[in-house]
C-alpha cells in the first residue's frame, strides 16, 4: 500500500514517461527515509534535480523533511523533524583496542544529512478524484 502511494506521489512530480518502467525501483525505496541520492539514482536525474523534486513535494505537502545526525563512523545517531529539535548531545559507539565504547558527542560537531518521508496526511489528497485535487 505504501509503495503504491509513494509511486503516486512521485508520479505527480515527474512526467509519466520519465517514470516508465521504474515502478519496481521506486517501490523499493523506504517511504519513511527517502534520501536525495536514492531519488537521483532511481529517476536518473542530477543531484540538484532530485533536491528540487523532493523540496517541491515538501511544498505540496506530499513529503515531510527530516534531518539525521551522523556519528563519526557514518551510523545514524539520531533523527528529528528539524535542527531545532535535535538534542545537544548524542551517543555514538567507537571501537578501541577491540572494545566497543560508548561516547557522548556534541551534536553541533557532527555531520548531518537531510531525508524525506512520505506525508501520511497526503494520502487522502492523493486518492481523491482529479476534479477535487484542483
Amino acid at each position: 500500500m505504501l509503495s503504491g502511494r509513494f509511486f503516486e506521489t512521485i508520479s505527480r512530480l515527474m512526467p509519466v514517461d520519465a517514470l516508465s518502467g521504474k515502478e519496481n525501483e521506486i517501490a523499493k525505496l523506504n517511504p519513511d527515509k527517502i534520501y536525495v541520492e536514492n531519488v537521483r539514482a532511481v529517476l536518473g536525474v542530477s543531484y540538484a534535480s532530485a533536491v528540487r523534486i523532493c523540496e517541491m513535494a515538501v511544498r505540496q505537502g506530499l513529503f515531510e523533511r527530516g534531518i539525521e545526525v551522523l556519528c563519526p563512523d557514518g551510523s545514524v545517531a539520531t533523527s528529528a523533524d528539524s535542527e531545532a529539535s535535535l538534542p545537544e548531545t548524542v551517543t555514538c559507539w567507537k571501537e578501541s583496542d577491540g572494545e566497543v565504547e560508548e561516547e557522548k558527542l556534541a551534536t553541533a560537531s557532527l555531520g548531518r544529512i537531510v531525508f524525506y518521508r512520505l506525508n501520511d496526511r497526503s494520502a487522502s489528497f492523493l486518492y481523491r478524484p482529479a476534479a477535487e485535487n484542483g
